[in-house]
C-alpha cells in the first residue's frame, strides 16, 4: 500500500510528472561502496526532467523510513544535486516505457513490509521488488543475482 507523499518530503511530482517517453530506470545505492556494518539506502529512480537550476529531477520508488518507522509513499519526484551523482552509485536496469513504469510502481505496492519493522530495511524491500520485476519479466535473474551481490542485498529475516 502507498501513501501519498507528505509536505516534509518536498516531492515536486506536480511540477515534473512522468510521462509516456522511454526512460532508464536505475538502482541508486547510497555511498561508492558498503562498508560491511550498518545500512546503505538504496531505491529505484528514473528521471522526469531538468529544474531551472539545471538540477535533475528524478522520480523515485523507494521504502521510506528508518529502523522501526518506514513506509512507502507514491509518487515521490525530488530534485538531484549533480554532487549526488558523484557520491553515490547508479546501477541501470534498462529503459522502460511508461507501461513497465506503472507495473514497477504497481509491484512496489505489493510488497509487503513491517512498518515497525527493526530487522527488514530498504535493501530487504529493494531486493523483494527486484525478484518481482525478475518475476514480471523487466529484469533478468542474472542482473537481479549480480545486483543482489553488488550492492549487496539482503533477504527478508523473520520480525524480532
Amino acid at each position: 500500500m502507498s501513501l501519498a507523499p507528505n509536505r516534509f518530503m518536498q516531492s515536486v511530482h506536480t511540477e515534473f510528472p512522468d510521462n509516456s517517453d522511454m526512460k532508464i530506470v536505475s538502482l541508486y545505492a547510497q555511498g561508492h561502496s558498503y562498508p560491511g556494518y550498518g545500512d546503505r539506502h538504496v531505491l529505484l529512480q528514473w528521471d522526469n526532467g531538468i529544474d531551472q537550476s539545471g538540477s535533475t529531477v528524478t522520480q523515485i520508488v523507494q521504502l521510506s523510513g528508518q529502523v522501526g518507522s518506514y513506509a512507502f509513499y507514491h509518487p515521490v519526484v525530488k530534485r538531484r544535486s549533480k554532487r549526488a551523482y558523484k557520491e553515490n552509485v547508479y546501477y541501470e536496469l534498462g529503459a522502460f516505457p511508461r507501461v513497465q513504469r506503472d507495473l514497477i510502481v504497481e509491484l512496489a505496492t505489493k510488497v509487503e513490509f513491517s512498518a515497525t519493522s527493526v530487522v527488514n530495511g530498504c535493501r530487504a524491500w529493494t531486493r523483494d521488488l527486484l525478484q518481482a520485476m525478475v518475476q514480471a519479466g523487466l529484469i533478468s535473474q542474472w542482473r537481479f543475482e549480480e545486483l543482489e551481490e553488488e550492492i549487496p542485498l539482503v533477504k527478508r529475516r523473520p520480525e524480532a
